[in-house]
């Protein structure tokens, strides 16, 4: 389930990312972030090979690390997820088992690229859905050429008949004018047709061409039903 897909240049102010609101047009820093650890630099006080309230990286396809500054100049980006596709399916695989990491698996792993098959994704903790609630994900996204080989999914979920299941999705297609930090962001509306939809989580996805892409900067932030509507308006956001 598509929503509407917003891309303007990249943000950033001392490693802490802004909430992005369209107010009259105008973007506008808004509030506490609802994503714990968007940012990816604070690690979990209990492992700290990982970042706090995200999944632990396998440390091949998926790294948590310093990040290329933008060419621009401005603050050090600092932390961020880096996924490489190109590493093979098999050094995949050899990786999860030797990392003790059970919750991914390729049958039959082949020596080519992951990025022609499987991809990578990397997860978030799960957060509270605010019943009859629209949001906006937003994401800061470098690939390694003008394209589209990224993605950010947020997956809800609820009860149903009588167990926790994925109930809802919404998909942000990371495409990128260039190799540069690009800063993307897209409303959604989680419990509009699936009230049951209790939590969510990220989903940070890198895929084809083969080769190294980068997270930061994750938000989900409130917005109103006005700009919700506008945005499905436009674009048939759900």
């Amino acid at each position: 389930m598509r929503g509407s897909s917003i891309r303007h240049p990249a943000f950033r102010a001392g490693g802490v990312a802004a909430a992005l609101l369209l107010r009259g047009g105008a973007w506008a820093a808004d509030g506490p972030p609802l994503l714990p650890n968007g940012a990816l630099e604070a690690a979990d006080p209990a492992d700290s090979s990982r970042p706090a309230c995200w999944d632990r990286p396998d440390g091949l396809g998926v790294r948590w690390e310093a990040a290329p500054d933008d060419p621009d100049g401005g603050q050090p980006r600092g932390k961020s997820i880096r996924m490489d596709t190109s590493v093979s399916e098999k050094a995949m695989v050899e990786r999860w088992r030797a990392a003790g990491i059970t919750n991914w698996d390729i049958p039959k792993p082949a020596d080519t690229e992951v990025a022609a098959t499987y991809g990578l994704s990397y997860y978030s903790d799960a957060i509270p859905v605010k019943s009859g609630q629209a949001y906006r994900v937003t994401v800061d996204f470098k690939a390694p050429e003008a394209g589209e080989g990224g993605k950010v999914w947020v997956r809800g979920y609820g009860e149903f008949h009588g167990e926790k299941r994925r109930r809802y999705e919404t998909v942000v297609f990371c495409r990128v004018p260039d190799g540069r930090w690009t800063t993307i962001s897209q409303v959604f509306h989680p419990t509009k047709h699936r009230p049951e939809v209790a939590e969510m989580r990220v989903m940070l996805y890198a895929y084809w061409p083969p080769g190294v892409y980068w997270f930061d900067n994750v938000r989900i932030d409130p917005v109103s039903d006005e700009e919700y509507e506008q945005a499905r308006t436009a674009t048939g956001a759900r």
